[in-house]
């Protein structure tokens, strides 16, 4: 994160831009101050991949470049969960038989096996995938019905009497009840029982765990994130100078894949600066906020790709038949074509989005299916070169294979690394039997797969060349099937997400008739079947179902009207006109279907459309987009808030209370950070429904600013900040996404190399007071720099981050890509109690022990009140840092002895 569009397109603008004069030879622009002694780059190296060099990789192969850019959020989809119960690697495997099983043409539905496999997870994707299938499903049954009966309906009302005696509206009325039955069944067993889904993302260093427990997405956001693209370009290096041509092109394609990369870590460090801005904090403690407005700045900035405010990119930006980012089938653009290597050249760069036909029927809506069909794979030899390089930076040099010189010139000593995967003995256990496999060809209903399950296995399931480490994959790291599996996960997540679900244009009126201006108003949910003396568990659930019931009411009087025209038709009564059947089933059928989209959008489930028009100046569909979510310092929509505020609030007057709400505008610049998780109200017993006890309830009201728990009394409601306090960003209020993706702001060196050196966390702090809110005192030069954004937007931030890890041997520095607790922060750890030997008292979900935080950070399991801790994270400098109560802190060390740079975890 921020969202794959914006990492994909930052990328695309960044090759763009190395190929202008705005950008030297040492890859800063031409008017910004000259690199300093520890910049400089390497002539050497630069010979070999310059501007121009790094440009033509990038532009040459623009999937790869994708692939990269999405980089570390890749691992996401990889499902190395840190809970003993969970057999992360059988799941790999049962994911990789499946679409081996898809690419043979042996399954009907992937998606439910899909779904199956992660029916073994108690606390994974598998809701939230299941929840946007299954609503898939029911909607497409119900449309298949829409499409055959309410044109005939509407358009043939001079043989309505022929029509209605066939069963047309008996049909649809039958198909709207159907459809109101199943969306509630849905919202009942697969939304409200899960709670807050999204936490299953948050990290494992609310905690205070360490490494052991991370998965691999937070390795990659949050240890030696610089040294990952590093070694990629190292080894693009070597197949470049390669003689044989597919080694050389494979070079090339592992340079524009690692390029990419790099463009992910610039445009975290700095964009994450942003979304935190007005999350009020780290994804670390608003995970479903965060993901929330992501979302939005995603959808913003797609759309703003084809209005003018940012550059049209055909490759990955608006289209006229890919309206919004939720049409974008943004999956295209990620997609490596399969058996790349075999293809004649002109087909190795993959299918491309093609114009798309209206969905106007059944039709057209198998031609668009059709168009939007595509899969890729992940080419062994890449995924092999990334399971490798991530041995070579986090393996034990002196038992599991990792890079000695890489990791000593880190200084950092041995440090954990993820231990959630079982390595080498799961592959070898797959040697020794086939049951695994055996037990998932059932599950899939294959009886014979027509080749020996050991063949099988050699496809699905391949050795590691020995290359990697010393011939073994560590406890804890990923085989390159793993590595490709997860891949084909994110392809298959895509597809769901960038082809909208529960979409329907809104239907054209009769032209002699004008719909109300109350036909555009959603209505609001009606909570008057939930009791403020329910016990909260009740409460959590009845909100969402609160939401949706005005969904189901719609329908309920759509069908009553039908059921009521069918009888007046067959009896021979008088028949309503045409423009009644608008106003009474049509256009509330398509409220319906909004509304139901305009929920799930504002809990981050969907991705937001874009507003679109008919020719004929007609609203197709409505805008979903909050841009009061993404401008800075400001809250949601008045049309969202609107339909909230006029319902009875179980939350304690929370969306009519405008000191809860924030609708005022906040100056985010320099404002109080982080807020911690909004929590229930004192003395109040957490929903049921959360796992372990946790007291987060945040997910109830993410659109909502965090500086409020649910308590409408100003004495009782104001949330806690963890501190100590810090600049979370470097940009002001008003500031919206797409101006993060210009390239004019002015940068200072000078503050990027205190930054990168930075010894501890307090450091990092006075450069930012000093360089974005101009509150020092002069002694570290930022009299000579103007701006708020010394290490630059992202599209300048990360051209110069190109530089230095591909070309100075000198660059160590590895950012906090979520920039997790403020601005410009490294990768720096809390400061942690000395381990005792044999002490078994903190251990983490695989029961691996830890040496605990010396101060309990805020999702800890201490028994510490949570809204009263304020933890503090270690320093790493020779100087004293003094946690809660004055205890002193464990010292740091030096740089070149310092851990990695995390502080906020």
């Amino acid at each position: 994160m921020p969202g794959p569009l914006t990492h994909i397109y930052t990328a695309r603008r960044v090759a763009d831009f190395l190929t202008t004069s705005d950008v030297t030879t040492h890859f800063i622009r031409p008017h910004d101050p000259g690199l300093l002694d520890n910049q400089l780059l390497s002539p050497a190296l630069l010979e070999q991949l310059g501007r121009a060099e790094c440009a033509n990789a990038m532009n040459t192969w623009p999937k790869f470049t994708a692939v990269g850019a999405v980089g570390p959020d890749l691992f996401f989809f990889l499902q190395d969960y840190n809970n003993i119960a969970i057999p992360c690697d059988e799941i790999m495997l049962a994911m990789s038989l499946l679409y081996y099983l898809d690419d043979q043409g042996r399954l009907d539905d992937p998606y439910s096996g899909l779904v199956a496999i992660l029916g073994e997870v108690n606390d994974t994707w598998a809701s939230i995938l299941s929840f946007i299938i299954k609503l898939d499903t029911i909607w497409k049954d119900f449309l298949k019905v829409w499409d055959a009966t309410i044109g005939p309906i509407v358009d043939k009302a001079g043989q309505v009497i022929d029509d209605l005696t066939g069963g047309l509206l008996s049909e649809l009325g039958d198909a709207i009840s159907e459809f109101s039955n199943a969306l509630m069944d849905l919202a009942e067993k697969e939304l409200v029982t899960e709670g807050d889904i999204f936490n299953w993302f948050s990290l494992k260093m609310r905690k205070g765990y360490d490494e052991q427990s991370f998965l691999w997405s937070d390795m990659m956001h949050y240890r030696r994130t610089s040294e990952v693209p590093g070694r990629l370009i190292f080894h693009a290096r070597e197949m470049l100078h390669s003689t044989d041509p597919l080694t050389k092109e494979h070079g090339e394609q592992l340079l524009a894949f690692a390029l990419g990369w790099v463009t992910h870590v610039g445009t975290d460090v700095v964009e994450h600066s942003f979304v935190n801005e007005q999350c009020g904090g780290p994804f670390r403690t608003h995970w479903q906020r965060h993901h929330l407005i992501e979302n939005h700045i995603d959808a913003w900035n797609y759309q703003c790709s084809g209005n003018g405010i940012l550059p049209a990119d055909e490759f990955v930006g608006y289209k006229d038949t890919y309206p919004s980012l939720a049409d974008s089938a943004l999956y295209f653009a990620v997609q490596i074509p399969q058996g790349i290597d075999g293809l004649p050249d002109a087909e190795k760069q993959g299918a491309l989005r093609q114009p798309l036909p209206d969905a106007v029927d059944q039709a057209s809506r198998d031609a668009r299916t059709a168009l939007l069909d595509t899969d890729g794979e992940l080419p062994l030899w890449l995924a092999e070169t990334i399971a490798r390089v991530f041995v070579e930076v986090y393996a034990d040099p002196k038992t599991e294979g990792g890079n000695e010189a890489v990791q000593a010139a880190l200084g950092e000593g041995p440090v954990p690394h993820p231990r959630n995967l079982m390595g080498q003995p799961f592959q070898d256990g797959l040697h020794v039997a086939d049951s695994l496999i055996g037990k998932w060809l059932g599950i899939f209903g294959v009886d014979n797969v027509g080749i020996a399950l050991e063949d099988l296995r050699k496809i699905i399931a391949p050795d590691a060349p020995t290359t990697i480490g010393n011939g073994t994959i560590p406890q804890g790291f990923p085989f390159p099937w793993e590595i490709m599996t997860a891949y084909r996960f994110m392809l298959s997540w895509f597809k769901r997400q960038f082809v909208a679900t529960a979409d329907m244009d809104r239907p054209k009126p009769p032209t002699w008739f004008t719909p109300p201006a109350s036909d555009f108003d959603f209505g609001p949910p009606d909570f008057g079947g939930v009791s403020s003396s329910d016990d909260p568990a009740s409460e959590a659930c009845g909100a969402v179902l609160a939401l949706l019931d005005w969904v189901f009411k719609s329908l309920e009087k759509a069908a009553q009207l039908l059921y009521d025209l069918a009888k007046s038709a067959a009896s021979g009564a008088t028949l309503l006109p045409r423009e009644a059947i608008y106003e009474g089933v049509t256009l509330p059928l398509w409220q319906a279907a909004e509304n139901i989209r305009m929920i799930l959008v504002h809990l981050a489930y969907m991705m937001p459309q874009s507003q679109q028009f008919y020719p004929d100046g007609n609203l197709k569909r409505p805008n979903e987009i909050d841009e009061e979510l993404i401008k800075l310092g400001h809250t949601v929509d008045g049309a969202f808030q609107q339909a909230l505020a006029a319902a009875w609030d179980i939350l304690g007057n929370l969306d009519k209370d405008p000191a809860l709400t924030n609708a005022g505008m906040r100056d985010v610049l320099g404002a109080k950070n982080p807020w911690l998780p909004v929590r229930v109200m004192k003395g109040q017993k957490p929903p049921g429904i959360l796992a372990l006890g946790d007291d987060v309830v945040e997910y109830l009201r993410p659109w909502g600013f965090p500086d409020r728990i649910n308590d409408n009394n100003p004495r009782q409601n104001g949330n806690y900040l963890e501190t100590p306090l810090t600049v979370a960003g470097p940009y002001p209020t008003d500031t919206m996404p797409h101006d993060l993706l210009y390239s004019a702001s002015p940068v200072s060196n000078q503050a990027r190399v205190l930054y990168e050196l930075s010894q501890c966390p307090e450091a990092t702090d006075q450069y930012s007071n000093a360089f974005v809110l101009h509150q020092g005192n002069g002694s570290l030069g930022e009299a000579n720099y103007g701006g708020t954004n010394p290490l630059g937007d992202p599209v300048i931030f990360s051209t110069y981050l190109i530089g230095q890890i591909a070309n100075n041997p000198k660059f160590l520095s590895n950012f906090n890509l979520d920039a997790d607790r403020g601005y410009g922060y490294l990768c720096w750890d809390w400061t942690r109690t000395n381990p005792v030997p044999g002490d078994t008292s903190h251990q983490d979900g695989m029961l691996h022990g830890y040496p605990p935080p010396a101060v309990d950070p805020e999702g800890a399991d201490a028994g510490v009140p949570r809204q009263r801790r304020r933890p503090r994270l270690g320093s790493r400098h020779g100087g004293r840092h003094h946690g809660a109560g004055g205890r002193p802190l464990r010292v740091g060390r030096s740089l070149r002895h310092r851990r990695p740079h995390r502080e906020t975890q």
